[in-house]
């Protein structure tokens, strides 16, 4: 049982994260036409980005490296009643990606604990079909206080934004989008970006 499956049954209560998940798919739905894609959530957590994009998606795959995120996800979609959501256990760092399959794959919060972000870009990327957009939601360069000294299983403290448009080129991708998203105010203000890349 990993932190994250410890955690899972009060992730939502958190109102910072509610709120990101919320500005990040509203951006990209003001940037992107999601209506009937198939998306890729991937560290889907409990789902609080699959369920701000469920109504206009043909379906969702909500992919995450903790059962106990899965399963409290699973228990919200079960209530709501809601038939395009999927959900699958996944290990980014280990485990392959389906090959050509999803229009649009998101991962909001998820690339500082992945342990090698540009070949994990490079992967996932492979997972989307002929034109299809990736869009990374994540920390800025912080000093490694963002998780309050809490870094089991945080791989990096952030990243510069050229540093990702950099593994997005090299991964095949265009960035059509790279700014800052938001800022999330805890013991002090972090920055979040957003780069949204097309397959060339």
């Amino acid at each position: 049982m990993n932190r994250f499956d410890k955690l899972a049954s009060q992730w939502d209560l958190n109102p910072n994260r509610v709120e990101s998940a919320i500005k990040t798919t509203h951006k990209i739905k003001a940037l992107l036409d999601i209506k009937d894609k198939d998306i890729l959530d991937y560290g889907s957590g409990t789902g609080l980005i699959s369920f701000n994009l469920f109504e206009d998606a043909h379906s969702i795959l909500a992919m995450d490296n903790s059962k106990g995120m899965l399963d409290e996800m699973q228990r919200k979609i079960q209530e709501a009643d809601i038939t395009n959501i999927k959900t699958k256990l996944h290990d980014g760092n280990i485990d392959a990606f389906p090959k050509e399959r999803f229009d649009l794959i998101i991962t909001a919060m998820t690339l500082h604990h992945i342990k090698n972000p540009p070949l994990f870009i490079k992967n996932i990327t492979k997972a989307l079909k002929v034109s299809g957009y990736l869009a990374i939601s994540d920390l800025e360069l912080e000093d490694g206080s963002f998780h309050g000294g809490d870094d089991d299983g945080v791989e990096h403290f952030g990243f510069d934004k050229q540093v990702i448009n950099r593994w997005f080129k090299e991964a095949g991708l265009e960035i059509v989008y790279l700014e800052t998203n938001e800022t999330i105010v805890k013991h002090k203000n972090f920055k979040v970006f957003l780069a949204i890349g097309k397959l060339l």
